[in-house]
């Protein structure tokens, strides 16, 4: 049986923390440019006002997402996923011309059950453009070891360089109302976990 066909079952739980992870079908890169990002992202922001949800990170790449938000008692998490890739698969077929298209796979759900895995996640969403290579850098800013990235000695003024560079995450909020030394002080304090499974994002 093929690994993405087996998921653990969604725990719902109203006023919850999630990482939310969401995947494009078969991997496709179908949100390949900035405009089909702006538009998940334009989705993503009309849907945690309707639900009433608080998201404390994002991240937008080519063919999934991570979401870190808590939720409100107005919806279960299923409800506000089901509108954001319902809404965002529409806009998407219509933006190419194509009809009926199943754009979305699947969505994961971690619980944070703790300071350190709410900021694990945190710094997890915001690494992702350089995990995934979406900006320039170079092979050591990222290290892995077992099953844990780290930052490379020193080399946290070029990741914060690194993320700057890509425009589709909340790296940019933190940085205009905390600084950089915001980010810089997360990174360095909290390891940032590979989570089961995110080897395929």
């Amino acid at each position: 049986m093929d690994e993405r066909e087996f998921h653990p079952p969604h725990i719902y739980a109203d006023s919850a923390c999630y990482f939310l992870t969401g995947s494009i079908l078969h991997g496709q890169r179908l949100l390949d440019t900035d405009a089909k990002r702006v538009l998940v992202r334009d989705v993503l922001k009309e849907a945690i006002q309707q639900y009433g949800i608080t998201l404390h990170a994002w991240v937008i790449l080519a063919n999934h997402y991570h979401l870190l938000l808590k939720t409100s008692e107005r919806a279960p998490i299923h409800r506000f996923v089901k509108r954001l890739h319902g809404d965002t698969a529409i806009r998407l077929n219509k933006l190419d011309g194509i009809s009926g298209r199943q754009v979305w796979y699947q969505y994961w759900d971690r619980f944070p059950r703790s300071d350190e895995d709410f900021w694990g996640y945190f710094n997890y969403i915001h690494i992702n453009p350089i995990k995934h290579r979406y900006v320039r850098m170079t092979d050591d800013i990222l290290l892995v070891e077992g099953r844990q990235v780290q930052i490379a000695s020193g080399r946290l003024p070029d990741v914060c360089r690194c993320l700057a560079s890509y425009p589709h995450s909340s790296y940019h909020y933190y940085v205009r109302q905390y600084g950089e030394d915001f980010i810089m002080n997360a990174l360095t304090q909290y390891p940032i976990p590979d989570y089961p499974g995110s080897d395929d994002f």
